[in-house]
């Protein structure tokens, strides 16, 4: 089975020490992971053992872990790993963290069985392996586990517009294909996919159904944008408020899709 590109955790490692300032406190991305948590909260009860794939910084993994959810999160990035776990520790909680390749699910050393999964922000656009994944999630979980995914999507809005108004067609378009090549903090470039939702949820099918589907980032920007709406509160206010009352996922920068097995 292909293995991950060592770019991709070595691009995550130069990012970790910044990402929280450039990304988590930012009052859009704040704004965008408050919604994600709502519907956290209402799948994953305290005392439950969740899997969280790709934890970043461990942000969403202190939530859960504040609400008394067991939290298992895992990372291609051990930079981004010790800075979860600083946070958690930090904060006189516990969770278990475990380094791990999105691309070879079936060598994780994971002994537990999951009452949940999730994965938020982008993860899974990191790999193109969502079958393996599948498999590999329905070993470990619970009959009636939920799955619960923020991955970004084949076509989104804002990010066609606003760099096809500058003339950056290569930006405007690069989801298109379903995959693209990103490059983070002047590291070496790697490949980003697109799934559709429904490319996903076949991935995942027969034994996960979708249950739920909505936009993250409708009317609010990509991150790459956040700095051009967060100066003007008037209108980032405006833009909340209407992604707080319509948000097709078909034109968002992420979609979260949410999967029961069954």
């Amino acid at each position: 089975m292909p293995i991950i590109s060592n770019a991709v955790p070595a691009s995550f490692d130069r990012l970790a020490r910044t990402y929280d300032a450039e990304f988590t406190h930012s009052a859009i991305a704040q704004w965008l992971r408050a919604r994600v948590w709502q519907r956290l909260d209402a799948l994953f009860s305290p005392g439950m053992r969740v899997l969280e794939i790709g934890c970043g910084t461990g942000e969403d993994a202190l939530h859960l872990a504040q609400r008394g959810v067991e939290v298992v999160a895992t990372d291609a990035s051990l930079v981004m790993l010790a800075v979860a776990a600083q946070k958690i520790l930090a904060a006189g909680l516990t969770a278990t963290f475990h380094h791990f390749d999105l691309n070879d699910p079936q060598n994780w050393k994971l002994d537990s069985i999951f009452d949940g999964v999730y994965s938020n922000f982008g993860p899974l656009n990191c790999t193109h392996h969502w079958k393996p994944l599948a498999d590999f999630l329905e070993q470990k979980t619970t009959a009636q586990a939920y799955l619960a995914f923020g991955v970004m999507g084949r076509f989104c809005l804002w990010e066609t517009l606003w760099h096809g108004f500058h003339l950056d067609w290569r930006t405007a378009t690069r989801r298109w294909s379903g995959k693209s090549t990103a490059q983070v903090h002047d590291g070496n470039p790697f490949t980003v996919y697109y799934p559709s939702s429904r490319q996903l949820a076949q991935a995942f099918a027969p034994v996960f159904s979708p249950v739920r589907k909505t936009g993250l980032g409708v009317f609010l920007p990509p991150s790459d944008i956040f700095p051009v709406i967060e100066t003007r509160p008037t209108l980032m206010n405006l833009l909340m408020n209407l992604e707080s009352r319509l948000a097709p996922p078909v034109l968002a920068d992420h979609y979260w899709l949410e999967l029961q097995k069954i």
